[in-house]
């Protein structure tokens, strides 16, 4: 299909996404500031772990180094989405690069394993919580604790500045918000990008799922009495809680269940629904249906990476040290697993780029395994 006019509004890069997007950064960064005041002046309880955490920056130091990084952060971030807010992407790179910076920051000083822990726990609760007592009511505690929200606060602004940078990165080369194609597109070069993609998402995902079946093949044993990488006493432990028995294997499930749902970026059925789901067989999935929750848990799974190295750093001096070197080795790979998913994400969302409603540029989608002209 031609490209539309490049004179036509729909084309004009100061929408309503480059003003809503960095008035969002803004006003996050500033509820920053404020969070980080809060705490300073004893007005909101400790948000950040003290003396029981997950490979948080802020275990064993005072209240006043974590205002001073979130008033320092909170800041930073007001200037930088002053500089997005500057009409056509006039910040220019500078303003991208800050934004990116903005995310990968906030990422790694605010964000730790913790955020995998709750992830993971929603996904279990629903089938294991009808068999623990209590597990219920034990989730809902820990979602409201104060650092579990600043924790969701905190991935939420990640997401955001992420989203930011993108933004203003479209604004800057003129292109379309919607689909990020610009005024030199052509189908020829659609096809290329296509291509990469297809390649770097299977080469992505192959090693996203054999680094996402490590942790159940350390939890599936369980149910056979077995505690791999774990000592005598510790499996003993696990093994007369039938409780933490099911938990663990739950978990181990989730992570299954993840890289079965990684697979499904390279597949047919991670573009089509499959037969067996009754009323959604052969419906066109989303892209952000997979795009979005994916995002989430790559961001989760680099920051229970980043979480154990810092454990293993501080020689056993943080609340849950881990003592098994398998145990070790598997989590900070879920750093690489993370990173594996973002990467086989972002390929999945190029290769899903169908026809632009908005500028009218692009391909009909392709469903794998058929020819390039197949519309979905």
């Amino acid at each position: 299909m031609a490209p539309a006019s490049s004179t036509a509004s729909p084309h004009a890069p100061e929408g309503l996404r480059t003003l809503l997007v960095p008035w969002s950064v803004l006003a996050w960064s500033a509820a920053l500031m404020g969070v980080g005041l809060g705490w300073l002046a004893g007005v909101l309880p400790r948000g950040v772990p003290d003396t029981d955490g997950f490979g948080s920056l802020f275990i064993g130091q005072s209240l006043g180094t974590a205002s001073a990084a979130a008033i320092g952060v909170g800041a930073a971030g007001v200037v930088v989405a002053l500089l997005l807010l500057r009409r056509g992407g006039a910040g220019g790179r500078p303003a991208e690069v800050a934004a990116w910076a903005m995310a990968a920051v906030v990422l790694l000083v605010f964000v730790d394993g913790s955020l995998l822990v709750l992830f993971g726990y929603s996904m279990m609760l629903p089938f294991v919580g009808w068999f623990v007592p209590g597990l219920f009511a034990m989730w809902i505690a820990a979602v409201l604790e104060p650092t579990s929200l600043t924790l969701l606060f905190c991935a939420l602004g990640t997401a955001l500045w992420v989203v930011a940078a993108l933004t203003h990165s479209r604004a800057r080369r003129r292109a379309c918000q919607q689909c990020g194609r610009h005024e030199q597109w052509s189908a020829q070069g659609e096809r290329e990008v296509r291509s990469r993609a297809t390649v770097v998402g299977r080469w992505a995902v192959a090693v996203g799922v054999v680094l996402a079946l490590l942790y159940p093949a350390l939890r599936f044993p369980w149910l056979f009495g077995l505690a791999p990488g774990m000592s005598e006493e510790s499996a003993a432990r696990v093994m007369a809680e039938p409780g933490t028995v099911l938990i663990g294997v739950g978990l181990g499930a989730t992570g299954a269940v993840g890289a079965v749902l990684m697979l499904g970026l390279v597949q047919r059925w991670g573009v089509r629904f499959p037969r067996w789901m009754v009323g959604l067989a052969g419906r066109r999935v989303p892209v952000s249906l997979a795009v979005v929750p994916a995002a989430l848990v790559s961001m989760a799974l680099m920051s229970m990476g980043r979480s154990v190295i810092v454990q293993l750093a501080s020689e056993g001096q943080v609340a849950t040290p881990l003592v098994e070197d398998l145990h070790s080795i598997v989590f900070v790979l879920m750093a690489p697993w993370g990173v594996a998913l973002a990467v086989a994400t972002a390929a999945y969302a190029m290769r899903r780029r169908a026809e632009c409603a908005l500028c009218e540029r692009g391909l009909p989608e392709v469903v794998p395994g058929r020819t390039p002209a197949a519309r979905v």
